[in-house]
């Protein structure tokens, strides 16, 4: 069976090599990107089973990466998780409607995680 991929996509360095190391944990192989640039690029170039996206981001931000989604992959949409500062109750509800599941942070990395996995479809340890 084919190794399930994540894209991690943070501008916070250390929130970004954090979830990465503890995705590829969970058996799944992980990219990085750094801004929305680096997503499209790499959802461009790629297939990912999940995808945990910031929305507040230099350059090109999450919203960009997510309308990039909607016109080029929008099946992922479904396997997108948020992993955001901005509050859920900020955030348009067609948007959480859209997504996989919303994490604002500070997250419960346990619930952070358990959301990749099913996402991923990574049976249960």
């Amino acid at each position: 069976m084919k190794q399930p991929r994540a894209l991690i996509i943070d501008d916070d360095d250390p929130i970004r090599s954090l979830l990465s190391t503890i995705v590829r944990h969970q058996g799944i192989s992980v990219d990085t990107a750094r801004d929305g640039t680096e997503a499209i690029e790499n959802l461009d170039r790629d297939d990912y089973n999940v995808v945990v996206l910031d929305l507040m981001m230099p350059r090109v931000d999450g919203y960009a990466v997510l309308n990039h989604m909607r016109e080029h992959q929008p099946e992922l949409l479904n396997c997108t998780i948020l992993a955001t500062a901005v509050p859920r109750q900020s955030l348009d509800l067609n948007l959480q409607e859209e997504v996989f599941i919303v994490h604002t942070k500070p997250f419960d990395m346990q619930q952070l995680i358990a959301d990749v996995r099913r996402c991923a479809h990574v049976d249960a340890a």
